[in-house]
C-alpha cells in the first residue's frame, strides 16, 4: 500500500510539474496531510470572488476586544500591509508555540478586528511542505476572494485536523467543505 501511495505521489508531483522538490514530501508518514487528499471538486478561489479595495488602510481598533488589545502591535503592523483577503480584509497570524499560530481578520476600511472562534489557532504539524503557502503556514487565502483553506489543525481540536474550506461573510467564518485527516494508532 505504501509503494502504491509513493508511486501514485511520483507521478502526481510530476505531472503537476512540481518535479523533485515536492518529492521529499513523501517522506513523511500516513497521517502527513498531502496534495492528494485534496478533492478534484474542492471549492476554488475564483468561485468567491470579490472587488479589491485599494484605499488607505484604517488604522485597527485595538481598544473594544481584550484580545485585540493583547496583540495590538501585530494588528496595528498587519493593517499597514493592506488587503490579503476578501477584498479589503487582512488575515495575520503570531505564533503560539512550535507549530502554531493564532489568526484575526483585519477590516482594512474600517479598522474592525475579528476574532473568529473557529479559527483560533493552528496547527501544521505533518503537513506537507508543497502545501504551505508564503513557507510557513498551511492557511491559503487570496486577496480577491472570501475563501480561506486551512490544511492542518485547528483549535486543538483532534476532530478539526485536515483540511477546511472557510468562507468569508464579513462577520465570521462558514465552514463549507471538510476532509478530515486524523491522527490514529500506528
Amino acid at each position: 500500500m505504501i509503494a502504491l501511495r509513493t508511486w501514485r505521489a511520483v507521478l502526481l508531483a510530476l505531472s503537476c510539474g512540481a518535479g523533485l522538490p515536492a518529492l521529499a514530501d513523501m517522506t513523511m508518514d500516513r497521517h502527513t496531510i498531502v496534495p492528494a487528499d485534496i478533492p478534484r471538486d474542492a471549492p476554488r478561489f475564483e468561485d468567491f470572488r470579490v472587488p479589491l479595495y485599494t484605499g488607505k488602510p484604517a488604522r485597527p481598533d485595538v481598544r473594544s476586544k481584550a484580545r485585540s488589545r493583547l496583540f495590538r502591535t501585530e494588528l496595528r503592523e498587519a493593517a499597514l500591509q493592506g488587503v490579503n483577503f476578501a477584498g479589503h480584509y487582512r488575515l495575520t497570524s503570531w505564533g503560539c508555540g512550535a507549530a502554531c499560530a493564532e489568526w484575526a481578520i483585519i477590516d482594512i476600511q474600517s479598522g474592525q478586528v475579528f476574532h473568529p472562534a473557529n479559527l483560533g489557532t493552528t496547527d501544521h504539524v505533518n503537513v506537507a511542505e508543497s502545501l504551505f503557502e508564503d513557507g510557513i503556514r498551511a492557511v491559503h487565502i487570496r486577496p480577491d476572494s472570501r475563501l480561506l483553506v486551512v490544511v492542518g489543525g485547528i483549535n486543538e481540536d483532534p476532530k478539526l485536523r485536515g483540511i477546511s474550506w472557510f468562507v468569508w461573510d464579513g462577520r465570521q467564518l462558514k465552514r463549507i467543505r471538510f476532509v478530515a485527516k486524523p491522527y490514529g494508532p500506528d
